[in-house]
């Protein structure tokens, strides 16, 4: 890490600079106009389904760290960012349920899965059976880029410092979720108008929930992770461009796949 790099992020504005390019290459991913069938939508399910579930983790690692969850309790941290951690729970954890009551995101979208025919008991399993800093061991019916994704981003939990964590959180999945979704949401409606319910149900609750308010809470926080101290700004960066690649990964597989079982039907 050379010593300009160090000093060339000091600031929110300095952060989102930096990871742009990474940012503009997702966004800009050939993932959104390759899902043309129905087949193509059931494998980044299969795939993404592994993000959904470990994006809860990532919240709680960071409620871990900033809300008070001892006993007996304690004030912790800044009452705004405990407020937006809290929050963000409570919807991943017991949104709305379109069919009444409440729901997990996680759950939904094992809703939607089925609602398209596919098996949901290996991920299940997986979700189940995981446990803490261990082998997990082989997992039959999963797909290898959920699983290196998974990977890393319980790596970046158990390794990264807070300031690390919350910046991940901002612009590698609150700030970006909404501009991803709101790409498939146009080609779901566009490719399979009325097909799709319960999975344009969840990219929409996302594109809502994730928007303006909450980006700004996250900013927050990631501003008060980060204080005025330039190295951490700068660790902060290196952490998103690493899970901004790691999504890159995801949907590179995702797409290889898709096009394997095109060419697959071809021949």
């Amino acid at each position: 890490m050379s010593p300009h790099s160090v000093h060339s992020i000091q600031s929110m504005q300095g952060l989102i600079e930096a990871v742009a390019p990474y940012r503009q290459t997702l966004l800009d991913h050939p993932l959104y106009r390759s899902m043309r069938s129905i087949d193509h939508v059931r494998v980044f399910m299969v795939h993404h389904a592994h993000a959904v579930w470990d994006f809860m983790s990532l919240v709680k690692g960071l409620q871990l760290r900033l809300t008070g969850m001892q006993l007996p309790w304690k004030p912790v941290g800044d009452p705004e960012v405990r407020y937006l951690i809290n929050e963000i729970v409570l919807g991943e954890e017991s949104d709305e349920d379109p069919q009444g009551g409440h729901i997990s995101h996680f759950e939904l979208y094992l809703r939607a899965m089925r609602e398209l025919g596919l098996q949901t008991e290996a991920i299940e399993r997986y979700v189940q059976d995981y446990r803490w800093n261990m082998d997990q061991g082989e997992h039959t019916g999963l797909p290898d880029g959920g699983l290196a994704f998974n990977r890393r981003t319980f790596d970046l939990i158990r390794r990264a410092g807070t300031h690390e964590l919350a910046a991940v959180f901002t612009l590698g999945r609150e700030d970006l979720i909404p501009d991803m979704f709101v790409r498939m949401v146009e080609t779901m409606n566009r490719e399979f108008p009325g097909k799709l319910s319960s999975f344009v149900y969840y990219l929409e609750r996302h594109i809502e929930v994730d928007g303006e308010q909450h980006k700004h809470l996250a900013y927050r926080m990631t501003e008060w992770a980060c204080g005025s101290d330039p190295v951490l700004w700068q660790e902060a960066a290196e952490a998103v461009k690493d899970a901004l690649q790691a999504r890159c990964a995801l949907w590179d597989a995702i797409v290889e796949v898709g096009a394997m079982q095109v060419l697959e039907e071809v021949l």
